[in-house]
């Protein structure tokens, strides 16, 4: 049964939130002025935090602070929001004049009610990543596999395939969306029930997440994490200017049958 259960959830490609938390070693003396909150979601696995510390120098030598942690638990999205809110205030990211935040999939359903609720004054931007494919994986595990993804990760990811999505309101931060352009292996694997669940669409108001910029990276969601240092120049654009960088792609892929294809 251990080995069974060790293949299905590999096959998943959505490990656990198990990642350790990474903020910076020493509070710095001044602080600087700005931090980056990086929330990763279910997909976050101890080998990921590889990217995270090395955008966490890149960001430094730009005078950025960045703090990831971990937040998801096992009782919920709001016992995650609680959870989020004591590491905001534990680690004084109100000391900061503008806290940026990254969040990937889960941490989109998690930070809204709290930026909206005026928990995070100075939020100054926040980037999302978002997906028409890997959004659906939280549902595809709850409806297909629901035993062993409850004692993965417990009633958190059938809060994600049940909750929908509310977008931030807030009309002082800077919104970016980041968009996969590629299923994972999970989602190529349930294709026929990621289908049922109606068409794929990359268009960016498909998120209806009100934006101010929106680029598309060609990685899946499992790339994101391995690859996240690609990802900082556009963040750090974002960050600077509130727009991603002249040569981010901003136009939608035109077929998406092109996105199935695999890599040459």
């Amino acid at each position: 049964m251990n080995a069974r259960f060790a293949c299905v959830v590999l096959a998943l490609s959505v490990t656990a939130c198990a990642g350790p938390t990474l903020k910076p070693a020493v509070a710095p003396v001044p602080v600087r002025s700005d931090a980056l909150l990086v929330l990763p979601g279910v997909g976050y696995g101890r080998d990921d935090d590889k990217g995270f510390r090395a955008v966490t120098e890149m960001a430094s030598a730009s005078g950025v602070d960045v703090f990831v942690p971990a937040y998801l638990t096992r009782s919920g999205l709001d016992s995650s929001r609680g959870k989020l809110a004591r590491f905001i205030r534990d680690n004084r990211l109100n000391r900061y004049q503008r806290l940026h935040v990254f969040a990937f999939i889960a941490g989109g359903w998690t930070i809204n009610p709290l930026a909206d609720a005026g928990a995070i004054p100075n939020l100054a931007t926040i980037t999302y990543d978002r997906s028409p494919y890997q959004e659906r994986a939280p549902r595809i595990a709850a409806a297909k596999l629901p035993l062993l993804a409850w004692l993965r990760f417990g009633s958190t990811i059938f809060d994600l395939a049940t909750t929908e999505y509310e977008p931030l309101r807030a009309a002082h931060v800077k919104v970016g969306l980041i968009v996969e352009s590629r299923p994972t292996a999970f989602i190529r694997k349930h294709e026929t029930t990621a289908r049922e669940y109606g068409p794929f669409s990359l268009d960016c108001d498909s998120f209806r997440q009100r934006h101010d910029d929106c680029v598309y990276v060609s990685m899946d969601h499992d790339e994101l994490y391995t690859r996240f240092t690609e990802v900082w120049p556009e963040l750090r654009a974002f960050i600077s200017t509130g727009r991603f960088s002249e040569t981010g792609v901003r136009t939608a892929p035109v077929d998406d049958s092109v996105a199935w294809r695999p890599r040459k």
